[in-house]
């Protein structure tokens, strides 16, 4: 009988903390520091996230020391949608050296429907989730797409609101010293 009512206890208590939002992953996620809608020759802030089909908790402080284009996007976003294939070619010619990273947060959508995308499109870049669109609000964003080119030492170099294709994606990289 003791045995039976230590039990209901611990259900209890862990149902009780998940309704309060106990999911200590879940309430690291978001923004961890920096200043709001950054600017050019500003410190990108840092965020954690989780990365689509791992589950792994990503922060952009874990990239520093390489270049980083941070993408935000979402499969309902035509123009989201046209930039990624340049995108995927980017992530996929600097692979092997490491020296540059495509970093793609998905803004509100059910991580279903970013696998079933990534898989279509076979994408190996990185895909992270901002699931309440905190981050991407943080960053200033009014929609979507939009892209923040970051140097090796976490300052902001170039940011392009629309899709980044052609000229303003290499501009981009330009401004960071990739390519």
């Amino acid at each position: 009988m003791a045995t039976l009512i230590l039990l209901g206890a611990v259900v209890a208590f862990v149902s009780e903390e998940r309704a309060a939002g106990g999911d200590a992953d879940v309430q690291r996620l978001g923004v961890l520091d920096g200043v709001t809608s950054p600017g050019v020759g500003q410190a990108a802030p840092n965020f954690v996230l989780e990365e689509h089909g791992t589950g792994r908790l990503v922060r952009l402080s874990d990239y520093r020391g390489r270049t980083v284009v941070l993408n935000f996007w979402a499969t309902w976003c035509p123009p989201c949608v046209a930039e990624m294939p340049e995108l995927q070619s980017l992530q996929a010619k600097h692979e092997a050296s490491g020296d540059l990273v495509v970093i793609a947060v998905d803004v509100e959508e059910p991580p279903a429907a970013v696998e079933e995308f990534k898989q279509q499109l076979a994408l190996t870049m990185t895909i992270l989730g901002d699931r309440t669109g905190d981050v991407r609000r943080y960053y200033g964003l009014p929609g979507l797409p939009g892209t923040f080119f970051i140097d090796r030492d976490g300052v902001i170099r170039a940011k392009a609101l629309g899709p980044i294709m052609g000229k303003p994606l290499a501009d981009g990289l330009a401004s960071v010293g990739g390519g």
